[in-house]
């Protein structure tokens, strides 16, 4: 899994898909709360909590309990601001 969380963060890096651009548009504030909806590997969940700050909270959700724990692992040790994950996987 841990691979493919990190294709989904090297596309979303890709200046092809204009992230910074994205970033600018949020112009997010320190101390804000957001969701990442379709979290993927996390690529804009840990962009959003450079911008948010330890005030801020960042929603990481998907439907991919897998990504969901990779971005966890990630964001361990990153205790700049409060993550909170939600996986919409379904269950059978």
């Amino acid at each position: 899994m841990a691979s493919k969380a990190k294709m989904f963060n090297r596309e979303a890096a890709n200046p092809r898909n204009k992230p910074e651009e994205i970033l600018k548009t949020l112009a997010l504030q320190q101390g804000q709360k957001i969701a990442d909806i379709g979290a993927g590997g996390g690529y804009f969940s840990l962009r959003f909590a450079e911008a948010v700050g330890k005030q801020g909270v960042v929603y990481a959700i998907d439907t991919d309990s897998g990504k969901i724990e990779f971005v966890r692992r990630s964001v361990a040790e990153k205790r700049q601001v409060t993550f909170t994950w939600f996986s919409l996987a379904r269950r059978a």
